[in-house]
């Protein structure tokens, strides 16, 4: 029983023909062009959102208050055995 070859396909057909190739090709460029255009137009959106959204949580809140630290004393640094820091003075 011969072996009978794999049904080609429309677009394998279509490209055999020496007139089809360019109309393909720009085809081709023009859906790579489109999708990127709308893969960039989404990707303003997202960051327009985003920002918005910002804005509006921010101008939801209320004003930041005034905050007051402690004044502390600083503690005396620890100069012990096994202190880091600590030097050893061997006199003879």
């Amino acid at each position: 029983m011969p072996e009978t070859e794999p049904k080609r396909s429309e677009l394998r057909r279509l490209l055999e023909r020496p007139d089809a190739r360019p109309r393909v090709s720009r085809a081709v460029a023009n859906l790579l062009a489109a999708s990127i255009a709308a893969i960039a137009v989404l990707g303003a959106l997202v960051i327009w959102h985003l920002v918005r959204r910002g804005r509006l949580i921010r101008e939801g809140l209320n004003p930041p208050r005034p905050v007051r630290w402690m004044a502390f004393e600083p503690r005396p640094v620890d100069r012990g055995v096994g202190a880091p820091g600590h030097e050893e003075k061997n006199e003879p």
